[in-house]
Parts: structure tokens; sequence; C-alpha cells
């Protein structure tokens, strides 16, 4: 995609030039999801990330039936395996059929997916700069992977000296606003490397953890176990041994959750910047 939006950004000029870009809510785009469907579609959900053997014929006939209900979350995922062959032969032309009704749907992974399709050359005809195009019609629908491509690219994929951290950092923030677990891991990362915010790079690592992101339960739980999380916090064995105990529920059951993780464990200050309040959008130092 580096090479694709390179492309894309040589031939518009003025897209570099005049930057103007609104934060949407994926939410807004989604269709409704019949309770139905949505039941389907979680015992598919829930066979796929059972640990063991999986029968996935099974699973992609349960993502069928919940994407011919019109199941969005569905039809993507059955989009991924008819591309990769899981559970049923690998067939381009239905993959690319289905994600093709995501778009005339207006949902935005669809119009994510394209990209990549076109990006990487599967079964469909375009050039870099139609690749681009959907992406930036992805991102500007709130599509997480879309905003963490751009994200990515403007903060780290330019020559040294000529990133564009302004950029990479509206378009990580507005990943984190649509509730992706993977989006909150993203933007702490960013938090962390860049704008060196170690509170507020850990209070999202810590709703990527309750969010189901494993790699961020494990960063988030070294930070206090052993230092080797989040730069510059004190180590606090009883606050790092509370998050490993989710940490090992969730390695059991990849469908685990932590509601309100933030205030059920309130992270510890640092010891010069203070806590992240997401409220005021500050760090605080204790009264």
């Amino acid at each position: 995609m580096r090479l694709v939006l390179a492309a894309f950004l040589a031939l518009c000029p003025l897209y570099v030039m005049a930057f103007d870009f609104s934060c949407a809510r994926e939410a807004d785009y989604l269709p409704e999801i019949d309770s139905e469907a949505q039941e389907l579609f979680m015992q598919a959900r829930g066979a796929e990330v059972k640990r063991g053997k999986k029968d996935h014929a099974n699973i992609t006939g349960l993502y069928e039936l919940a994407a011919d209900k019109g199941h969005w979350k569905a039809m993507h995922n059955l989009f991924l395996r008819y591309l990769k062959g899981k559970g049923a032969p690998r067939d381009s032309a239905k993959a690319i059929k289905l994600n093709q009704k995501l778009v005339d749907m207006n949902v935005p992974i669809g119009f994510y997916n394209m990209a990549v399709l076109l990006e990487k050359g599967h079964g469909v005809i375009g050039s870099d700069k139609d690749s681009a195009q959907y992406l930036l019609k992805a991102a500007s629908m709130g599509e997480p992977n879309a905003l963490i491509r751009l994200g990515n690219f403007y903060g780290f994929q330019l020559p040294l000296g000529k990133q564009q951290n302004d950029k990479a950092a509206v378009y990580f923030e507005c990943a984190a606003k649509q509730g992706s677990a993977i989006a909150y891991n993203e933007y702490a990362t960013w938090l962390k490397i860049a704008e060196k915010n170690y509170p507020k790079s850990a209070y999202y690592y810590l709703l990527a953890f309750w969010g189901g992101d494993k790699s961020s339960g494990v960063h988030i739980t070294g930070t206090f176990l052993d230092g080797s999380g989040v730069q510059s916090f004190s180590l606090d064995k009883e606050y790092g041994l509370k998050l490993e105990i989710e940490l090992n529920r969730l390695l059991k059951d990849s469908l685990y959750r932590i509601p309100n993780i933030a205030e059920l464990y309130p992270l510890p200050y640092h010891l010069t910047m203070g806590r992240y309040n997401p409220e005021t959008d500050q760090n605080e130092m204790p009264e």
C-alpha cells in the first residue's frame, strides 16, 4: 500500500497541500443486523476462535447463512475465507462478488477490501490511483483499517525527515474513535513512539486489551510487572498481577471481554506525567 499511496499523492499534489479531514463515525454507515443473523454469526465466530481443531467447513457454512440474511460482518469474514480457501474451495470470483455487495450496501470495509484487492491485483482491474481512492473513501467513512494504513503511511513510511506527523496523528486518533481494539493498539503505539505521551498511551493499550487485543494485554501487563511495556512507569506488581489474571482469561477465550476496564482497573500514575483523563484529554497529577 505504501507505493499505491505514493503514486496517488504524486498524481494529486493538491491533496498534499490542502489537507482537510473530518473524522466520521463508521457506525453511522453500518446497516442494522437481524437478530437471527447475529446468532448465526456468533456461532461461527465462537467456533472460529476456540482453541484446538476447528471444523472450517461448518464455520464457513454458518457465515454463509448469516451473510444470506445480510449480516455485513459475516459477509466480510466470508470474503476472507473464500480468498484463502478456508472451509470452502478458494474462489476469488465469489469473494469479489461478495465484496462488491458490501460496496453496494455502502459498508465502509467493502471499500477498504476493494483497495486491497486492487493493490494486490486479486481478480480486479484498476490502477494504483483507483486503489488509493478506495482507501481514502473508506477512511472518510471511519473504517479503522483504512485510517490505520494512512496513519502508518504518514507517520512511519515516508522518507526520514519527511514524515507528516500532524496527518498521522489525525488518522490514528480517528481510528481509535471507532472503538476497534486494533485501532486502540495502533493509536497507543503512536502515542508512545511519536508523541511520547506515556499516560495516554497506557490508557489506550488498556482499552485495546478490553477489546480483546492480546498483544496489548501482554504490553500493558508487562509495563507494571517487569517494565517491558510503556516506558517510564514505576513497577507495580500488585496492579500488574490483576491484569495478568485477566490476560490469562483472554488467552484461554478469545471472546472474553472486560467491560469498563479503565474504571475497574484505574491505571497507576506515571511518575512525572500523571494519569490520562479521557474526559479532559489531559494528563493529571494526583491532588
